[in-house]
């Protein structure tokens, strides 16, 4: 279940669908795609491992409390998740000068695809708690292998994005956004809830 949890969760933060959509308009040839694809998903699988591994540190080494990320976390999720209610791309994930910029760039892959787009700050605090989160052996293990698996997730969308777009169409896609909007938004409101209870109960 924890598995599931996790693999569920940072899924639908992360969101391949919406980011194939961009890879579809913006790069011609299925070589080209492939190549984009590859790229993403090690950019995506290495960015979650520096938090798997390093969140602990960074947190100590800024002298932040766990349960104000939840909050902040909570909150940058529950503005993604609106967004993502009225099938709108949410501003978390990039804005309109770097999709303009994206345009213009040769190798789209690392920035903007990989980083916002796919691993960006919703997905840096929620695999962040989740690490925080996780007691044991099986369940930091539970967490590394949905890591993996979503960045393999993320690899097979974006190598059939034009497949994808295609078939879905607009109505498919805004349909498919909304439905993660909905996960987005509960798992953003249980950090919030977690953080403010947490907090009150330290005085």
């Amino acid at each position: 279940m924890e598995f599931l949890k996790y693999l569920i969760s940072i899924l639908v933060i992360v969101d391949p669908i919406f980011a194939a959509i961009i890879v579809a308009g913006l790069v011609e040839g299925k070589r080209a795609i492939e190549e984009v694809a590859f790229r993403s998903s090690i950019t995506v699988f290495i960015a979650a491992l520096v938090t798997f591994f390093a969140g602990d540190a960074l947190l100590n080494l800024m002298g932040i409390n766990i349960f104000s990320i939840k909050i902040f976390g909570g909150l940058i999720l529950l503005h993604m998740a609106f967004q993502m209610l009225q099938a709108y791309p949410p501003k978390t994930k990039h804005t309109k000068e770097e999709r303009d910029a994206a345009v213009e760039k040769e190798d789209i892959s690392v920035i903007p695809i990989g980083i916002p787009i796919l691993f960006g700050p919703a997905a840096f605090t929620t695999v962040l708690i989740f690490k925080e989160e996780s007691h044991g052996v099986f369940q930091e293990a539970s967490l590394f292998a949905a890591l993996t698996i979503t960045a393999l997730v993320v690899y097979f969308v974006l190598k059939n994005a034009a497949y994808l777009a295609q078939r879905m169409g607009p109505t498919g896609i805004n349909v498919t956004v909304r439905v993660f909007g909905l996960f987005v938004g509960s798992l953003g409101s249980q950090f919030i809830v977690d953080g403010v209870k947490h907090l009150w109960a330290q005085g």
